[in-house]
């Protein structure tokens, strides 16, 4: 039985909107009865922020000189798993803050820099670990429309795990579209992370067609920007409501 670890980096724990897609994704993958899944809520953990002293790159040989945490947990979960999944909403283009500071106190998972110069292909740093039966997924879920949200967070996993070497399952207008309430139609749109996890389990990678697929919006840009002044409309007239009270109040 291969171990699936997934790392939630949403603040809201199991409330959010991208492990929607990373659960059907599951669901998928362990139809085949081969992967059985674990997911650990980032937000949930005590993680105090890395020194960037760079020990455990040299004097500690590996060892982070922050103790009593649960970073050295994560990290034997991430050598025990047969398949990372790094699960999370985007805010600002970036990660959110928990995951990061996370991620931060993972760096002896990485070989040391050594000035050596970036290489055209392949991880900036490579991992200290063997990690050649492992694979690594991201799945990043956002409200926006455009694809190119994404772009930033593409750029960083590449320098990470090397452009190629990891599978990206990229979710836009997730969160728009449960603002809208969940719908028998959405229901059925959620089936196609399924199917791509089944397919990953029977292949170990997705293909272009099923990258394309997933990563296709579930409204139109013209159903989505109506979706959207209408959603701030009814924001800026509760932001009006509260201060009317306020003003009665005070």
């Amino acid at each position: 039985m291969k171990k699936v670890l997934v790392l939630n980096g949403s603040p809201k724990k199991e409330e959010s909107t991208t492990m929607l897609v990373t659960n059907n994704f599951l669901k998928g993958l362990e139809s085949t009865g081969e992967y059985k899944s674990e997911t650990i809520h980032v937000s949930a953990l005590n993680v105090k922020p890395c020194k960037g002293c760079l020990c455990c790159w040299g004097r500690t040989n590996g060892k982070c000189v922050i103790q009593g945490d649960d970073v050295q947990m994560v990290k034997d979960k991430i050598l025990e798993a047969d398949v990372i999944i790094l699960s999370f909403p985007i805010f600002i283009f970036g990660l959110p803050g928990e995951l990061k500071v996370l991620m931060d106190r993972l760096l002896s998972l990485l070989h040391r820099y050594e000035g050596l110069p970036v290489p055209e292909k392949g991880p900036f740093h490579g991992f200290s670990f063997d990690q050649s039966k492992k694979k690594f997924i991201v799945i990043p879920g956002c409200a926006w429309s455009d694809w190119r949200i994404f772009a930033p967070i593409e750029m960083q996993f590449d320098c990470l795990f090397g452009k190629g070497e990891y599978t990206t399952i990229f979710a836009p207008q997730i969160r728009t579209a449960i603002a809208m309430k969940i719908r028998p139609r959405f229901v059925k749109f959620l089936t196609k992370y399924e199917a791509a996890g089944r397919e990953f389990a029977e292949n170990g990678c997705l293909s272009e067609e099923t990258k394309a697929n997933v990563i296709k919006p579930y409204y139109s840009d013209a159903v989505y920007k109506q979706l959207v002044d209408s959603f701030w409309e009814i924001e800026d007239g509760a932001y009006r409501e509260s201060l009317e009270k306020k003003e009665k109040q005070g």
